[in-house]
Formats: C-alpha cells, sequence, structure tokens
C-alpha cells in the first residue's frame, strides 16, 4: 500500500510539473505588438529648444535598437513637412530636440521601424501663444501638463490579437483633449504587407468607442489605420495587430 501511494504522489509531481512548463512555453510562445508612446509638452514655447520623444516596446521589452526612428513634423495649413531622425536615448527613448520659430499648431508623427514592425502614431502640439501663461500656471503650483496624444486625438485598438479566418470585432477607444470622442466617423484601414487595403466603417458604441467586425484571412502582422473625422477634425493613426 505504501508503495501505491509513493507511485501515485511521484505521478502527481510530474503531472504538475509538466503543466507548468507548457503554461509557461505557451506564454513565451504569444507574439509581442510593437507599441510606440509619443512624449512631448504642449503647449510649446517659441525660440526655444524643445525635445521631442517617443517611447518603444516590444511586448514588455523595452527597445533600444530600432532600425528607423524619425519625427515627421508641420505646421497644419502648411504642406511643408519636416522628417528628423532620432537618437537613442536608452531605455526605449528615442529623441530629437526642435526650436519651433513660428506659433501655431503642429502635428508629430513618430515612424519607428522594429523588430519587422512599423508603427507611425500621430499627435498635435500647440506652440505659442498660450505657451508662456502655461508655464507660468506650472510655476505656481500647477501639477498639469500635456502629454503625448492629450492635445489632439488618443486611439486605443483592441483587442490586439486575432484568430486566422475567424469573424471578430476590432474596437477603437477614442479620446480628444482627453475626453471621450463622440458622434465621429470612423473607418477601419486595414492591410498586411503589399495586399489590397480593406475599409471597413465603425459603429459607435457610446463613450467614445467603435466597433467593427473583420475577418484577417492570412497570419501574421497586419496595419490597422483608424481614421477618425468630424466637422472639426480629420485625423488618422496607424496600429498593428497579431494574427495567428
Amino acid at each position: 500500500m505504501k508503495v501505491y501511494i509513493r507511485l501515485m504522489l511521484a505521478m502527481m509531481v510530474v503531472l504538475l510539473i509538466s503543466a507548468c512548463g507548457q503554461t509557461k512555453d505557451q506564454s513565451a510562445d504569444e507574439p509581442a505588438i510593437l507599441d510606440v508612446k509619443i512624449d512631448v509638452k504642449s503647449p510649446i514655447e517659441l525660440q526655444k529648444k524643445t525635445e521631442i520623444a517617443c517611447i518603444v516596446t516590444y511586448g514588455k521589452e523595452k527597445v533600444n535598437d530600432a532600425d528607423e526612428v524619425k519625427f515627421e513634423i508641420w505646421k497644419q495649413g502648411n504642406d511643408q513637412h519636416e522628417m528628423i531622425s532620432a537618437k537613442s536615448k536608452g531605455n526605449g527613448k528615442y529623441a530629437i530636440e526642435k526650436t519651433f520659430t513660428d506659433a501655431g499648431t503642429y502635428s508629430v508623427v513618430a515612424h519607428v521601424t522594429a523588430r519587422n514592425m512599423h508603427n507611425m502614431p500621430k499627435t498635435d502640439v500647440i506652440v505659442g501663444d498660450n505657451a508662456g501663461s502655461a508655464s507660468e500656471h506650472e510655476e505656481s503650483g500647477s501639477d498639469h501638463s500635456h502629454h503625448d496624444d492629450a492635445a489632439g486625438v488618443a486611439v486605443t485598438l483592441h483587442p490586439q490579437m486575432f484568430t486566422v479566418n475567424k469573424e471578430e470585432p476590432i474596437v477603437a477607444d477614442i479620446a480628444y483633449n482627453g475626453q471621450p470622442l463622440t458622434a465621429a466617423k470612423v473607418r477601419f484601414e486595414i492591410w498586411k504587407d503589399q495586399m489590397k487595403h480593406e475599409f471597413i466603417d465603425a459603429n459607435e458604441q457610446g463613450s467614445g468607442k467603435y466597433q467593427a467586425k473583420t475577418v484577417f484571412k492570412e497570419k501574421g502582422t497586419f496595419s490597422v489605420k483608424v481614421h477618425v473625422e468630424t466637422n472639426e477634425l480629420h485625423e488618422h493613426q496607424v496600429k498593428q495587430v497579431m494574427v495567428q
């Protein structure tokens, strides 16, 4: 009887170790997503060097060896776009320094290529005008400052993992100036490599949430450009999703 009990206990230990190993392997096999977050203050003072940066991550890993990181900057209403290569600052951060000489609203796009993926988030910043008063307001004790997409449109796309040949919802949470954006026209533009681009209209679900259903017919990394349009703005941001 004692031998039987020992054998049963041994078998249970083996099964437990096997199950734990399988869970670990499955987690390790899950593809990561290239994520890029722009970090820039707004408003920006005229005639002053300003850092424009982005934080690049791949899953939980900070990416310090991106193939290319550039910032595309232009003043809204002006067709002249400036493209500036960024330098790695370590810990996933890439940055440039720029001095603005003309007041107005500027668009900033971070073009990042790494891990065989490309991501190009966009944000808007204000230059001049209220920049001086904003600085005085911060010095007077306010902890409030604008970063990343808070000065414009912020898009969060989910889920980031899909199953091939299965109809699933794709959802975009959209905010404008930190508040849910409602009553917008939203379209998803979806493609992979040189494939034909597919356009899908999204339905508003309330509180800045827009949803559509789609079927990914191939495995791999797909780009999803979220087009956001209202009477006052027309913006787009590109995200990546994985299909397995």
